[in-house]
This record gives C-alpha cells, structure tokens and sequence, in this order.
C-alpha cells in the first residue's frame, strides 16, 4: 500500500474560489461581478443571532465531554460595508482604469465639481497620468488569469514539497512488510564435506575417513514466538578399515528432523512478536499524517501567497494616483511660475513627486516577488520563474461578516488535526515498546521439542527407503532455565520505555494546548479585521473628501497649502494602504482559521486518497 505522488484524489471544485476567467472588460460589470460573488453571503442575514444558540457537540474521541450551549463569535460594527463600496477604492490594476473613469464622473456630477472645475481638470489630468503609471506593470502578451482554485490544483500536482512527503509513507509501508517478513518460512540448504587422516592406536580404529553431508528445510519463526523447523538430510562416510571389520562401506545415513523450540516467559506471546510491525504500522498511520499536513500547510502558503499577489497589485493603483496626483501638484507649480509660486515650491513639489514615483517602483518589483513566490510554490512548468509571464488573480477578496461558534471550532480542531493523530499514535507506539520492555525482564523458560526419523543403507536409495519404514524413531524434550541476577538491563529499559510514554502523553497535552492557542488567535484576528474595516473605510472616504475639500478651497497657491495638499495625498494613499491590509489580512484570517482547525483540505474539496487502495 503506497501513497500516491500528490494525491490519489484531487477534487477542487472552487468553494470559495472561481474557475479561470476573461477579465471584464468594464466597471459595471466588474461591480456585478464582485455582488455576485457576495450575494450568498447576505450581510443582514450573517450577523443575525439565531433565536436558538446551537450546542457544540463533543468530539469522537472526547465523548465524555457533554453537549454544551455554543458560543457564538461575531464582530462588533455600527453598520456592514457593502463589498462593492470597499473594493471601490481598492482596484486592481487591471481595473484600475475604469475604477478611476467612474470616480472622475462621480467628481463631475459632484457639487464641488460642478462648482469649481479645476477639481475635475486636476482629476483628469491625475487619471491620464495614472495610466501612464500602471502600464509599467503591464506585460503584453504575457498575462495569465488565475483563479485560487487553478493555483491550488497546480500547486498539488507540482509542487516539490507535496511531492517529496508523498514518498514517506510508501517508504514506511515497506517497514511494515520488513516487519511482517520476520514470520515467512524459509527454506534453507547446508552441505559439508570433512576429510579425516589421523593416527590411530587401535586396530579397529579408523585412521582415515570421508563424510560428505547434505541437509535441507524448513524453518520459521510462528506469532508466539516459538521457533519451527523441519529437515531432512543425508551423511555419507567412508573408512580405511577393512572389510571383514565392518559390513557397509560407504555408509549412508538419511535423517528427518522436526524441532520446536518455544518460549514460555520472555518472548512468549501474540502482542509481543507483533510489536514490531504494530510499531511499523503506527509510523505509517504517523507518515501518512505527516504528508496531509504537508498538503494543508502547503495549501495555505499558496491561499497566502496568492492573496498577497492581489495586495500588492492593488497597492500598485494605490501609489500609481498617488504618484500622479504628486506630478499634477509639481505641474501647477511649474505653470504658475513666477506669479502664484516659487522655485522654492516648484522644488518641493518635485520632491515629493519623485519620492513617491520611488515609492511606486518598489512596489513594481514586490508584485513580481508576489508573483514568483507564488510560481515558486506552484512550480509548475507552464509557469516557470524564468518566464516573465503576469499572474493576474482574478478572485474577489471577500468582506463579509462571519459568525463563529468559538467552541465548535475548537473542538473540530481537536478532532480533525493531524498533529492531533500524529501525537496519539505515538502513546500508542510508546505502550507497545513499554509491554515489551517488560516482558524482557522475565527470565528465559523455554520448551525444547525433537522428533528424530533415521534409515541406514549402502546406497542412498537404500537409505531412504529404510527412512520411510519409521522403525528407527528418536525424540527428546527439554526446558531450558535463564536468569539475570538483578535484570538490571532489562529494568533499565522498561523504566526507559515507561518514561518516554509519559512523555509521548505531555507531549500530545502540549499539541492540543497549542491549537487551541492556534484557533484562539485565528478567531480573535478574524473578528478583529472585520471589525476594523469599517472604520477603515470611513478613514478612506474621510481622507478623500479631505483632498477635494482642499483642493476646493482656494485658488491661492502659497507655501502651506502646497504642504498641506501633499500631506493630503500621502494621508489618502495611506489610509487606502491600510484598508488594503485590513481585507487581505481579514482573507487570510479566514484560510488561516481553516488550517487551525485541520479542515482546509475541507474547505478546499481536496480529499486525500491512498493510492493502492484506489486501484
């Protein structure tokens, strides 16, 4: 029984992801798009507390724990942002374009638009010069939509990781089978020949002689562990004395030989002479944890890496307004020389310009990490890292509310973990060697058993006939006795053994403190991030309305509303920079909540097959 190279069943059926998609081709549709993707998760309908709490039933192996009353987790907001309304200010750069067409008709249809036009000429001139920006990240040619689920499918049939565990647990299973092996019969062949020339005192002694043997079998090793063996054999040997004195030379001598030899204290029993393969079996039931886990942590680093592609593609739009709204602020300043500005602003201006463009280009390069990172972990050979491809992720980050059972959480992680199983099925390897251990210090008490059928002749066909006639039967019993004054070894190993199961039981006490601490922390950041994205939001649509205020103001340019318009802008692109690490971390809050509980290959619809058992 072997695992297979990745997964023997691999089903991705998108929970949460869509398959690969064209990208859409206008604002109206990309908003239809994003309410689709959240209609099944109505706002109102997700926070409402049910009338009835449920009860968070005990898990299969605590069932002494009782049902309890849920405890339900949800976080607290003054009102739930509708996704479109936050993924509006968060455009990726694919979509930029149109996201930042409509804001410029919503300045146009705006009050202070209508009233003062330079807003909307600024505005303008800031969307051309944004473009501009965004088609440094562009790739013709070159760009490969991505759903998450096409990511987690390559991911299970490339990636190395994967790849590498899936052979651990073929590689116990054949420990298994070295273990059972101890119990084949085996056959065996033993010849010998002696030669024999030595002086002799006697005259009916031989000096001389000549034996030539054969002998084969039987023998094996039964579960109780007693020793079986069954053999037949034949002796030849001739001598130097004459004729008269003996009545057969060479003689034959044909020899059946069964034998018993079993343990009646050390080493005795069922339990004991399977250890090693009940041990076997418990390393491959370990292995077999081990590579699901490898899987599941593997999934999510590429859930992560994927969701921090989208971030850092999104920030690009953030810092390409940014950037341009900093050169149209540098460009007022140049047109309104020498009148209304100085070169002492002009230059200020153009420092802040060019800080931002710096700004901007670093964030060029990190979505080309992103975007290796994340081949890297895929390592698929359509998408090398050598190959300049653009890795557009086309999933909608999701900013609905969740409710949580707190305890139903916990108690699935303890049930679903694999560090959980891994942890158990070392106490029971630990108490497999601790009754071992302990049979080896009883003294040795074994049974000895032989059965003896012998035939003689001048030939050997002769030999064996008479072999067959069973007149010539032999057979002995015998007790062998055995002890160690004091089985200070023995001892030693059982106290050893003893230990190392205590440890293996604090040890798993220790894993299950951890996860709780694990799920623990995964619900408190997801209810944490949610909570935070409202007034989040309000700080984005607070720090854009700031900016056209200010911008509204005045016409009269001087030194400290030139600084104060730049901070303006540095605030928006901040404050949208934070909204933007709110949702990814909230994203990654809920896949990482998944992993804590041991069900995102669940979550995912990737279900692990063993691969002989498939067949």
């Amino acid at each position: 029984m072997r695992l297979a190279t990745v997964a023997a069943a691999l089903l991705l059926l998108g929970c949460q992801q869509s398959q690969p998609t064209e990208l859409d081709g206008s604002i109206a549709a990309y908003r239809d798009r994003m309410l689709s993707e959240h209609a099944q998760h109505a706002p109102a309908e997700t926070a409402r507390r049910p009338a009835r709490a449920p009860v968070a039933v005990p898990v299969t192996w605590q069932e002494a724990l009782g049902p309890r009353e849920a405890l339900l987790v949800q976080p607290q907001v003054d009102y739930v942002p509708r996704p479109t309304e936050v993924l509006f200010e968060l455009p990726d750069p694919a979509e930029a374009r149109e996201v930042f067409r409509v804001r410029l008709e919503r300045l146009r249809d705006d009050q202070a638009g209508r009233r003062d036009q330079r807003i909307v000429q600024m505005f303008e001139r800031v969307v051309q010069k944004s473009e501009e920006y965004l088609q440094k990240l562009d790739r013709p040619g070159t760009a490969r939509p991505l759903s998450l689920a096409e990511c987690l499918l390559r991911t299970l049939e490339h990636n190395y990781g994967i790849r590498i565990e899936a052979y651990t647990p073929a590689i116990s299973q054949t420990q298994i089978v070295e273990a059972e092996a101890r119990f084949d019969v085996e056959f065996y062949l033993d010849t010998a020949y002696a030669l024999r020339d030595q002086p002799t005192a006697q005259t009916f002694a031989a000096g001389q002689a000549d034996t030539r043997s054969i002998e084969a079998g039987f023998r094996q090793l039964l579960p109780t562990g007693a020793q079986a063996s069954v053999a037949l054999g034949q002796a030849r040997s001739s001598t130097n004395l004459p004729a008269q004195f003996q009545s057969m030379n060479p003689t034959y001598d044909t020899t059946f030989t069964a034998q018993l030899r079993q343990p009646l204290m050390r080493g005795f029993g069922l339990d004991l002479n399977r250890a090693q393969i009940e041990i076997a079996r418990r390393d491959y039931n370990v292995s077999r944890e081990q590579f699901i886990q490898r899987v599941r942590d593997t999934l999510f680093e590429v859930e992560q890496a994927y969701w921090q592609l989208a971030q850092a593609r999104r920030r690009v739009s953030i810092l390409a307004e940014t950037v341009a709204q900093n050169f149209v602020t540098k460009e007022n300043m140049v047109e309104r020389l020498p009148h209304d500005a100085t070169e002492v602003e002009v230059q200020n201006a153009t420092s802040s310009w060019r800080t931002s463009e710096v700004q901007f280009l670093e964030a060029v390069k990190l979505v080309k990490d992103a975007e290796d990172r994340l081949k890297n972990l895929m390592n698929d050979p359509e998408l090398t890292l050598a190959a300049d491809i653009e890795l557009l992720p086309t999933e909608v980050p999701y900013v609905s509310p969740m409710l949580l059972d707190h305890f139903a959480e916990v108690r699935t992680a303890i049930d679903e973990r694999s560090e959980i199983r891994q942890a158990r099925e070392r106490i029971e390897q630990a108490r497999i060697s601790t009754s071992a251990a302990k049979n080896a210090i009883l003294p040795q008490l074994d049974l000895n058993f032989t059965y003896q059928v012998q035939g003689m002749g001048g030939t050997a066909d002769n030999s064996f006939d008479n072999l067959t006639t069973n007149r010539f039967i032999s057979y002995s019993v015998g007790v062998q006795f055995a002890y160690n004054f004091g089985e200070r070894r023995a001892r030693a190993a059982h106290q050893r053994a003893r230990h190392q199961e205590a440890q293996s039981v604090v040890a798993l006490n220790q894993i299950v403190d951890f996860i709780v601490e694990e799920v623990n922390q995964s619900v408190r950041t997801l209810t944490v991030r949610y909570s935070q994205l409202p007034p989040a939001l309000g700080s984005v649509q607070a720090a854009v309305a700031n900016l056209r205020a200010l911008q509204a103001r005045t016409a009269q340019l001087d030194p400290n509303y030139l600084q104060t318009e730049l901070t303006a802008v540095e605030n928006l692109a901040a404050r949208r920079s934070t909204l933007l690490q709110v949702i990814i971390e909230y994203n990654i809050a809920l896949v990482q909540l998944e992993k804590a509980k041991g069900t995102l290959l669940h979550y995912n619809n990737v279900t692990v097959v063993d691969g002989q058992k498939s067949r």
